[in-house]
């Protein structure tokens, strides 16, 4: 029940979020689940046309969103197929999620932004 500001204050992207490999234009994943968290439910779609290495698939994917990405760039392409594979361990799940502070906070305020009852398994998304 807060209104959002219009600065956001976030870190860096961090090495962990790179070891799949690197994109010129990455964005935190910080930052793109809190967008996705200000702008959809759980089970809802994202779609991000110019979708790089996935940043954006991977914050949906997180938050129990749907994801489809689309790019033309085969380098790239890979990158997010290697993102997204990472997701099938649920240990780096886990992990992803607690290092992102708004996922967390958000989960402990308002559960049904981070629901992990809805039923959308990672198997079952395009992504």
């Amino acid at each position: 029940n807060k209104q959002m500001t219009d600065v956001w204050r976030l870190s860096a992207i961090a090495p962990w979020e790179k070891k799949c490999g690197k994109h010129p234009t990455q964005k935190p994943l910080a930052l793109l689940s809190r967008i996705i968290m200000a702008s959809t439910k759980p089970g809802e779609w994202v779609l991000d046309p110019f979708c790089g290495s996935s940043t954006t698939g991977i914050a949906a994917n997180l938050l129990r969103r749907r994801f489809l990405g689309i790019d033309q760039e085969k380098d790239y392409l890979e990158i997010s197929k290697h993102r997204r594979e990472e997701l099938d361990n649920s240990h780096i799940v886990y992990e992803y999620r607690s290092k992102i502070k708004d996922i967390k906070l958000m989960n402990s305020q308002c559960p049904y932004v981070v629901n992990d009852d809805i039923d959308v398994s990672y198997r079952d998304l395009p992504f």
